[in-house]
């Protein structure tokens, strides 16, 4: 039988001779709950943040875009076929990209006008995003058009049911080489689009942007064979930043290639910083937290002087003793440490399931969380750290002292 372990676990039960020798030791393995919970829950919840973030931003943009490193647009006919066939692409887009002004009666807005093939659609996730009306590019009829929610309420629009009439945008896009001067008409190419649906990814595409079929997008811009970008989309399994370099030496110096995370390097970056910041706090607050541990242990050492010295008068080891004190320490690390594990991870799952913490105006209806076993891995690092360290200070430095005075 481990003796040490053995008289840790009857001291840390056993009823104290000093009362206040168990309401610390009760307090620090509530502070020592709290903490670990809050890890949890804080940690979880900026997972939730990240992947919501990740989602809004990363289904309209696609995993690489090639662009022209030289001018605004390319000849679509200069890029060779064998592109497509890369390893782990899933799907692409040839893209035309304008700002155009978009007018319903007599509401005005300087959109991004957005032309793609059907490929994007799927690309994009749009059925997931769209929030009213079809995912649809084209009808019987012709091009159709779908819009952000932000931009068609700025333009007073609505989306009719699928019976019913269609709302109708007219585009004014600039003409090729034509100069744009005040109330200058003839700068304009006017056409109108049918819409017949309206998405939501996040405020800046919500607000900007107006997608049609590539084809209308150049017919009324005058691009011929000529396009502004490529979006790409590949398997989760691809390195982006690898696949990017391939590409890169495929197509020459004559592109640019970026991938989502380059465009929206600060986003990410910010969510990294933030969450990193956040844990550092907590991970300062658990080491308060210890205090309590040491002040516990050290009382505890000082009630047991006696009993310290009739266990190394029967021949008890110093190592031994310090070994008693040692474990209690742990012991109070590990219940508190159990417990707030426990806690923690309940209040997730309950707001994973159920949702009771609600975001009001957001893209999700409740506060998102997420779970990562990494996390867990550095909540363990933290916590069972600067516990073991609590607990080893205290019988080290104090019992010896104790047992030769």
């Amino acid at each position: 039988m481990n003796s040490p372990l053995f008289i840790a676990r009857r001291y840390l039960f056993s009823k104290k001779k000093h009362n206040v020798i168990n309401i610390i030791s009760g307090i620090t393995v509530a502070g020592i709950m709290v903490s670990t919970a809050a890890l949890v829950i804080v940690l979880s919840a900026f997972n939730g943040i990240e992947d919501l973030v990740v989602s809004l931003f990363s289904s309209f943009e696609p995993d690489i875009k090639i662009e022209s490193a030289k001018s605004k647009t390319f000849d679509r006919n200069f890029i060779s076929k064998d592109i497509y066939k890369t390893e782990g692409l899933v799907n692409y887009s040839e893209v035309i990209e304008e700002i155009a002004i978009i007018k319903n009666d007599d509401r005005f807005i300087i959109a991004t006008l957005k032309g793609v093939e059907d490929s994007f659609l799927e690309m994009s996730d749009m059925q997931k995003h769209l929030e009213d009306g079809i995912p649809l590019l084209y009808d019987e009829y012709g091009p159709l058009g779908l819009v952000g929610t932000h931009a068609l309420e700025k333009l007073e629009g609505y989306i009719f049911p699928a019976d019913g009439p269609l709302e109708t945008f007219t585009i004014y896009s600039p003409k090729k080489g034509e100069e744009i001067r005040r109330n200058s008409a003839d700068a304009f190419v006017t056409s109108q689009i049918g819409i017949v649906g309206t998405f939501s990814y996040n405020n800046e595409v919500d607000e900007n942007y107006l997608v049609v079929p590539i084809d209308y997008a150049a017919e009324i811009m005058d691009y011929g064979d000529q396009i502004t970008m490529i979006e790409m989309k590949f398997d989760k399994k691809i390195d982006l930043e690898s696949k990017k370099l391939e590409l890169q030496q495929f197509l020459g110096s004559d592109y640019r290639i970026s991938t989502k995370l380059e465009r929206k390097e600060i986003i990410y970056k910010t969510s990294v910083s933030e969450k990193w910041m956040t844990t550092l706090l907590l991970g300062f607050i658990f080491f308060l937290a210890t205090f309590n541990m040491l002040a516990s242990i050290t009382m505890l050492i000082l009630e047991k002087r006696n009993d310290l010295q009739t266990l190394r008068a029967l021949g008890a080891k110093m190592k031994q003793i310090e070994k008693v004190f040692f474990y209690e320490g742990l012991l109070i690390n590990f219940f508190g440490l159990l417990l707030g594990l426990a806690i923690g991870y309940l209040i997730c799952l309950l707001q994973q399931y159920n949702g009771f913490v609600r975001m009001e105006g957001s893209h999700a209806d409740y506060f998102p969380i997420s779970f990562k076993l990494s996390d867990l891995f550095l909540i363990l690092g933290i916590t069972i750290g600067f516990g073991t360290l609590a607990a080893y200070l205290p019988g080290k430095f104090l019992i010896r002292k104790i047992i030769h005075a």
